[in-house]
């Protein structure tokens, strides 16, 4: 999950709609899934008292804490990494000197949010913007800020009532029922113009940003599954970077690391009272390994790519729940320059929302002048000055400026959000160019300067303007991150809970075989950083439980649930940063304060 959950928040924050109340997190819900079936409770007593050594299959951040949990309470660990590096779809690289993340760049919702707590205690910088945005129409024009607001007010209200009728109506919905389906639907009870509704149309097919595919594939049966916990969305603008290194510190404590080292083979028999069987692993090197149980924490992708790697083959029904579940294809553009030609004063004053209200560090500096900046955010709908490689998808555009991150962090860049067909297209143009090739630089330059060239203070002759660096994900092209980016939940889905809860099982109990990762998560984090985590915990715990090892670093065993529906509430529009320990609001009373991380 990324950008478009945090930016609909925003809008209802930024012009005081009621908010949704969003899924409330349970005291730990990493300990949702971990009970284990009554098959299971056959080998209590037979593995009571043995310390196992437990093999985990990836180094992302469900892998890196499903080996401090294990280790913590006594158990063997050994991590084997594809890689050369660990970390997954977390990972950062430069673009005009500046670090920026390549996967994961929001933290979403912040009530008891591990990586939220994890960001004060290293010295992470976050930020949350309000919700002012600027719109450009299908043929570059730029749309009013009393339209935008309609547009963004429909909108948002449209996504509320969409959440509240899937999770009410879950079993009854047409399992080929989209989000825009329903969107289209609600339109039509509007008595707006049809100009109006075919902008609408339009904004709604930005929440292929969200979920990474067009909005006409996000299943409305489903769509209570796309909820997060309640809470701020941050943006990390930091990066990632000092959050992963505090994660891994903690898990390689406790764990043997193996890097370069992709899994082809899988041997995993039943398991056995009378004979003393472990689980073979066999690196692409030849290198064997046995363990006592397995974690596998490769992406969605790689699992629909690689069942062949397990033997004997998966359960049916795990099988069928791997192939049910939909893989997002979200990717980045980054475009940095020698200014950000765009971030400058103007006389316009905001209908709504206070832009960018503070910073956070060792002295807190109040930007009274923040209003005055334009928006983070831009949205382009459905360009029709640009000619579509291809029909399928929609082909519009959204980024964020990151000029307006805190000071300590600001660069003349610009983020841009692909998705779907149209993020397809941008990747099989360039996985085969050198990122430093002036092929690599041109391609990047002509897709995105349609839109870019429409910003505030753009001059074609201006040095200023012309860009001095690109860098664009390739995670379609990745095979160790399953060619692709999350989970989603696509139209045809007839049993996605129940699919998620099948692979929190997998075949642990009776042949050693677990599984973590954001695909396995708390439906409460499915697709995020959060929920990675919270599934390695998740998984750790059941090898725990199923040894009968210590409880360290594992909360109260709580049953999962669906997000209830929404209830109404009203937030403020103001925008924060967060460095290290502190949080500060001109609008909030209180001092929000991280707390301590269990076990750390």
């Amino acid at each position: 999950m990324e950008c478009k959950a945090n930016r609909l928040a925003q809008l209802a924050l930024q012009f005081n709609y009621p908010i949704p109340r969003k899924h409330r997190a349970s005291a730990n819900p990493a300990c949702v899934g971990r009970e284990l079936p009554l098959s299971a409770h056959v080998y209590y007593l037979a593995l009571m008292g043995k310390i196992p050594h437990v093999g985990i299959i990836g180094a992302g951040v469900s892998g890196l804490r499903c080996a401090d949990i294990l280790g913590q309470n006594g158990a063997k660990v050994t991590i084997l990494e594809a890689r050369d590096r660990i970390g997954g779809r977390i990972t950062q690289a430069e673009v005009g000197g500046n670090l920026v993340d390549i996967g994961a760049n929001w933290i979403h919702g912040t009530e008891g949010n591990p990586v939220d707590q994890i960001s004060r205690i290293s010295d992470t910088t976050t930020c949350e913007w309000d919700g002012r945005e600027t719109v450009f129409d299908s043929s570059g024009k730029l749309l009013d800020e009393a339209t935008t607001i309609k547009i963004a007010e429909w909108m948002w209200t449209t996504v509320d009532k969409g959440f509240d009728y899937s999770t009410k109506s879950k079993d009854i919905i047409p399992p080929d029922m989209s989000l825009f389906d329903f969107c289209c639907q609600q339109l039509e009870k509007t008595n707006f113009t049809p100009e109006e509704k075919l902008a609408c149309q339009e904004f709604a097919k930005f929440w292929g940003a969200y979920v990474g595919e067009p909005v006409e594939r996000q299943s409305m049966k489903f769509f209570c599954l796309e909820e997060c916990i309640e809470g701020t969305n941050l943006f990390v603008a930091s990066t990632y970077k000092n959050i992963l290194a505090h994660i891994s510190k903690l898990a390689l404590k406790h764990a043997d690391l193996h890097l370069n080292s992709p899994v082809i083979n899988i041997e995993a028999s039943q398991r056995d009272f009378n004979i003393d069987r472990q689980i073979t692993v066999t690196t692409a090197g030849g290198q064997k390994y046995h363990f006592d149980d397995v974690i596998v924490t490769c992406p969605l992708g790689w699992l629909k790519k690689n069942k062949s790697v397990f033997k004997p083959s998966l359960s049916p029904r795990l099988s069928s729940a791997i192939d049910n579940i939909s893989y997002g294809r979200l990717e980045k553009i980054y475009v940095t320059f020698p200014r950000a030609f765009w971030h400058i004063p103007t006389e316009r004053k905001s209908m709504g929302g206070i832009g960018i209200s503070v910073t956070n560090g060792p002295d807190i500096v109040f930007d009274s002048n923040a209003e005055d900046y334009p928006p983070v955010h831009t949205q382009w709908l459905q360009p029709n000055y640009v000619k579509a490689p291809s029909t399928e998808g929609s082909w519009n555009m959204q980024c964020v400026s990151l000029a307006a991150l805190p000071p300590n962090c600001a660069h003349p860049t610009l983020l841009f959000y692909i998705y779907g067909p149209c993020a397809a297209y941008v990747v099989s143009s360039i996985k085969d160019l050198e990122e430093s090739s002036l092929e690599y630089d041109e391609f990047l330059d002509n897709f995105v300067r349609p839109f870019y060239s429409l910003l505030p203070g753009y001059c074609a002759s201006s040095n200023d303007c012309k860009p001095t660096g690109f860098l664009a994900s390739k995670w379609i092209s990745d095979d160790y991150a399953g060619n692709g980016s999350y989970a989603n939940f696509q139209v045809g889905l007839q049993a996605g809970d129940r699919d998620i809860e099948t692979m929190r099982i997998g075949m642990g109990p009776d042949r050693g075989i677990w599984f973590a990762g954001e695909h396995t998560a708390p439906f409460v984090g499915l697709g995020t950083t959060t929920g990675a985590y919270w599934s390695g915990e998740r998984a750790a715990g059941q090898i725990c439980d199923l040894y009968s090892l210590g409880q360290l670093g594992l909360g109260i065993r709580k049953d999962d649930s669906l997000p209830m529906g929404s209830n109404s509430g009203i937030g403020s529009g103001n925008t924060m940063f967060h460095k290290g320990n502190n949080a500060v609001s001109p609008r909030a009373s209180t001092t929000v304060l991280a707390t301590a991380v269990q076990s750390q």
